[in-house]
Formats: C-alpha cells, sequence, structure tokens
C-alpha cells in the first residue's frame, strides 16, 4: 500500500527530481527546516494548545497563549534553522508569530463557535488500486445541523483571492475526508485562517466537484508511478529545497559561490561557459553586420534596376530578379488610427485569429480573400495598397 500526502503529491508538482530523491531514493539530508515552516509550527502548536483547552472547558487568556508559544520557540529552536530572505532575523520572524496570535485571539475569544471533535486530527482516504490519501486535520469542529467544519491555519504571506480558495485542493482533500468519515453530514464547510492578514475564508464543495478531485488525484498518481525521469523543475521555490547541493540544476551554481572570491574564473565549467558566450555575441554581432551590409546591397541594387531600366541583374552564378507587387498596408502599433482598426476587428470577431493584432496576417487575407467580402469593405477604409519592390537570387538561367 502506497501512501500519499497532499505535500507529497505537491512536491511531485513542484519538482519530479525532488520526489525522486525524497520519497523514490529516500535519501535523508542534515538540513533544519525553513525559518518559516518553524514559525508556522510554533504557531499551530499554540493554536492546538488552546482548543485542546477549550474543549475541557477552559478559555485560557492572550497572555498564556503567547507563553506557550514563546516556550516552544525556546525548546525547539536549534542554529540548523534556515533563513533563506537574509534581510530578515529569526526575531523579525518571531514577532510575526507573535502577532498572529494576538489577531486571532482578538477576534475569535471566547472560542465558543461549535464543539471541537478533533486537533491535528489524522484522516486516510483510500483510492483505487492500493493506493491512500493520508493527512492532518488542524481543528476539526461540529456546529448545529449537522454540519462540520474544518479549520486550517495559514501563516503564508500570500492572501489568495477567493476563487483561488476555492479551487484550493487541500481543502477538498479535507472534504473527503470528513464526508468519508461522517456521511451522514449535511455539509462540510472549509474554514481556512490566514493569520497574518486577520482573514477567515470559507469554502465548500460539491458532491460533482469531489468525485472529480477523486479522479484528477488517482489519475496524478498513476502518472507519478508510470514516471522514470523525474526531471528537475526550477522555480522560486528551489532556494527552499532541502536536495539543492544534489540537484543538477543547481548544484554547480552552489559550488562555484562556496570558491573563493575571483577563484571560480579558472573551473571549467565557468570558462566554457563564458567562451560559449562570446562566441554567441560574436556570432549575433556578425549577423546584424552582415544583415546591414545586404540591406546596403540591395538599396544599391533597386536603385541601380531603376536607373538602368534592368529587371534581372546577372553576377557571375547567380542572378537577382526585381519585381514589383502590391501590398496591402495596414496601421502599425504606433499610429493614431490603429486603436481604431482594433476596434473594428473585435466587432468583427477576428480579434482570436490575428490577436495583438497580426496586421501583416490579416492584410494577407485580404490579399486572398480568406475573410468575408463585407468584412475586407468595413476593413478597406484603414488599408492602403503601395508598390513595393521585391529583390531574389536564382541561378543564373545560362549556366
Amino acid at each position: 500500500m502506497t501512501r500519499y500526502s497532499y505535500s507529497r503529491l505537491g512536491t511531485f508538482r513542484t519538482c519530479p527530481l525532488q520526489y525522486k530523491f525524497k520519497y523514490v531514493d529516500r535519501i535523508r539530508v542534515d538540513v533544519g527546516p525553513s525559518i518559516e515552516a518553524f514559525m508556522g509550527s510554533r504557531v499551530h502548536d499554540a493554536l492546538e494548545w488552546l482548543y485542546d483547552q477549550v474543549r475541557n472547558a477552559r478559555i485560557p487568556p492572550l497572555e498564556q497563549v503567547l507563553s506557550v508559544y514563546e516556550a516552544n520557540w525556546e525548546d525547539e529552536w536549534s542554529d540548523d534553522v534556515r533563513i533563506v530572505k537574509r534581510d530578515f532575523t529569526s526575531e523579525d520572524y518571531r514577532s510575526v508569530g507573535r502577532q498572529c496570535l494576538e489577531m486571532y485571539c482578538a477576534r475569535h475569544h471566547p472560542y465558543d463557535d461549535g464543539l471541537v471533535l478533533g486537533l491535528e486530527e489524522g484522516f486516510t482516504i483510500p483510492l483505487s488500486g492500493s493506493a491512500v490519501l493520508n493527512g492532518f486535520i488542524d481543528r476539526l469542529m461540529k456546529m448545529p445541523g449537522n454540519v462540520y467544519e474544518v479549520h486550517d491555519y495559514k501563516t503564508s504571506q500570500k492572501l489568495p483571492t477567493p476563487e483561488k480558495a476555492q479551487a484550493d485542493e487541500q481543502g477538498g482533500w479535507y472534504a473527503l475526508a470528513v464526508k468519508d468519515r461522517f456521511p451522514s453530514a449535511s455539509e462540510v464547510r472549509l474554514v481556512w485562517h490566514y493569520l497574518r492578514h486577520d482573514e477567515r475564508l470559507e469554502t465548500t464543495r460539491t458532491d460533482c466537484e469531489l468525485n472529480k478531485l477523486r479522479a484528477d488525484i488517482e489519475r496524478r498518481i498513476a502518472l507519478i508511478e508510470a514516471e522514470v525521469v523525474f526531471p528537475p523543475q526550477e522555480s522560486a521555490l528551489c532556494n527552499w529545497c532541502d536536495y539543492l547541493t544534489m540537484c543538477p540544476a543547481k548544484g554547480h551554481r552552489l559550488a562555484v559561490e562556496s570558491m573563493p572570491e575571483n577563484g571560480y574564473m579558472e573551473e571549467p565549467g565557468v570558462v566554457l561557459v563564458n567562451r560559449l558566450a562570446e562566441l554567441k555575441a560574436d556570432l549575433k554581432q556578425a549577423i546584424d553586420e552582415i544583415e546591414s551590409e545586404i540591406a546596403r546591397v540591395e538599396e544599391a541594387l533597386l536603385h541601380y534596376s531603376e536607373t538602368s531600366g534592368y529587371s534581372v541583374v546577372v553576377g557571375d552564378e547567380m542572378e537577382a530578379v526585381i519585381d514589383t507587387k502590391e501590398a496591402l498596408s495596414l496601421p502599425t502599433k504606433s499610429m493614431p488610427e490603429r486603436e481604431a482598426l482594433d476596434n473594428a476587428v473585435r466587432q468583427m470577431g477576428l480579434w482570436d485569429e490575428y490577436s495583438d493584432l497580426s496586421t501583416s496576417r490579416l492584410g494577407k487575407a485580404l490579399r486572398e480573400g480568406a475573410i468575408s467580402s463585407d468584412q475586407a469593405n468595413a476593413l478597406e477604409r484603414f488599408s492602403e495598397a503601395k508598390q513595393r519592390k521585391n529583390i531574389r537570387l536564382r541561378k543564373r538561367s545560362d549556366n
């Protein structure tokens, strides 16, 4: 039986290689928790203690809750706690945790909104095959009318929109767990406490949404179990990864950063990348110079064709054919008529096809009759027919 947690599935989504290190290879790394995770755990511990008191008919004052928080911080703190954001100290995060508890207690005292059924309540959800979902609910409450509430505490800095909260997958897991345990529940509410913002977001899930979620989880688990490559996936979360030094996408950066100042300049990888970048820059400069020279030669050739009257000009092995084509010119983005053209294209229902407006594609469609005659007539006032000279090279016909 394979046990999947929300964090396990989330790890694969974040980075398949991190998932492999942690859950397939089971590599243990000797690194401490991030300061964000440490602070969040201490806040959770204090709130768990608070509601354990509440269900035993005790209403502790704020000072006692903060005292528990401070004592747990001191007891659990170690020097291996990682602070990624270098502008902040452990005391900054400690203060944030205190503020979270102060705002929460001020808002919810005397904590009498329902019956506490469980704290850090574990659950298991069976899936098809041999997989099961495991997890923990911060606080499970029973409300009047056979209504159950799942309360989850968030110390994250970002407050989601109501739409994102409604689509939150973790909430779906909790709803599945409660409905499996209490089939007769009239409603399951998911209450997210965003403690830094003193905000409470409440959502529910329909049976249809939960069925889709269960099917999606089973599909993702099948993809995970079929995976053989486990590629690294770089993101803003890499700095918090426990396996950063082992990662092929990040390992060289860390190795170079640990070298003495300027000592890394002779490191083979650095030398090769620098040389490749130099060659690419030289190539771009050469291409730019050649393209500029091509433009100058073409301009001179057009002038020669006009003054001499020749439409085919020969060289040693190649010849240039100069012909004239009629092209439709449409307003560019810098022209005042462009806004009116954009609006007209939207009104005709052509915006999706020629979005952000590809005037070259629209001009081609006008020339080739790819849009209706009514639409073409409506757009005619924006277009201007111009004669354009074109040069093409071919092998000399007499060689």
